[in-house]
Formats: structure tokens, sequence, C-alpha cells
């Protein structure tokens, strides 16, 4: 899009992630969260209808990949149910599209 076509011309970088998990995956984070007294805070009203408008967002997912997604600023999905190993994938992906120096020392 035009917004997107500004920015990388003005000389940004623009990566745009997309963490990917299934619908079993969030179910279980909830329930993880939901019986943490550490993290149930985190658990929002959004979250409580998540689940069940899951293919509405699914759907509207695609749309906004057709709609914004280009070779000059494409999506990079990320499937993410090991949280970890999704975080490495995009530290990885930074580090390959982005050049850079390494030291010697």
């Amino acid at each position: 899009n035009e917004f997107e076509r500004m920015i990388i011309e003005s000389g940004i970088r623009l990566i745009k992630f997309y963490y990917s998990i299934s619908k079993n995956e969030q179910e279980s984070r909830f329930g993880d969260i939901k019986n943490s007294p550490l993290k149930k805070w985190k658990y929002s009203k959004v979250d409580q209808k998540a689940l069940k408008l899951w293919d509405k967002y699914t759907e509207y997912k695609e749309k906004m990949f057709e709609t914004t997604n280009s070779a000059l600023a494409p999506w990079v999905v990320i499937g993410a149910n090991r949280k970890m190993k999704a975080r490495i994938e995009g530290i990885k992906h930074v580090l390959y599209v982005i050049p850079y120096e390494t030291s010697s020392n």
C-alpha cells in the first residue's frame, strides 16, 4: 500500500510479522492464564470471546493478508505454537534481511 511504500522509500526497513497459533494452542494458553494467580489479570473480555469468534478472526486475517501483502512489504508468517521457537525464527529473519557487520573481538 501507499503508506508502506512511503515508509520504505524513506529508508526505513519494514518487516511485518504475523505470529500464528492454532485454536487449540490459544485455548490452552487461555486456560493457563485463567488458572494462574500471577497471570489471570491478563485475561480480558475480548479474550473471553476470542475462541467463539475464531473463524471470523481467521476470515479477517486472510483479508488483511490479501490487502496488505506485497512484494515490497510481504508478511512473514511464523508458526507460534512454541513461543521460544517462534521468537528465535523472528530474530533469525531479522538477521537474515538486515545487513550487519560482526566484530572479530
